[in-house]
């Protein structure tokens, strides 16, 4: 069970990733678009990549928070301290990132 939700969790990140490139790349696109049908194409095509993104990130924060149950489980209470300032650092990093990438993803699927 826990190489399965490791994977989910790890796959959910790359999915977000996957979707803010994608998003990324079509963007110039949509601008340029003369004809309205590529332009509704390309709008849809970013509406249907922001949802993938907001799926991706609930399965990443259910995933994270069983992870965040085994790992406070099976952690030696002496590593616990020095891990924890390291762990709440990168998970605040991260969650910056992700807020940051998932709003501006919205705001150019809209």
């Amino acid at each position: 069970m826990r190489i399965a939700n490791d994977f989910l969790h790890d796959m959910a990140t790359g999915t977000w990733f996957a979707c803010v490139l994608v998003a990324m790349s079509l963007r110039p696109h949509l601008r340029g678009a003369d004809a309205a049908a590529v332009q509704h194409a390309l709008t849809d095509a970013l509406g249907t990549i922001a949802t993938l993104a907001i799926v991706a990130l609930v399965v990443l924060a259910v995933s994270g928070g069983l992870r965040l149950a085994y790992w406070r489980a099976n952690t030696p209470s002496g590593d616990f301290v020095a891990k924890r300032k390291m762990l709440v650092i990168k998970h605040v990093a991260f969650a910056l990132l992700y807020g940051v990438g998932t709003w501006w993803l919205l705001s150019i699927a809209r």
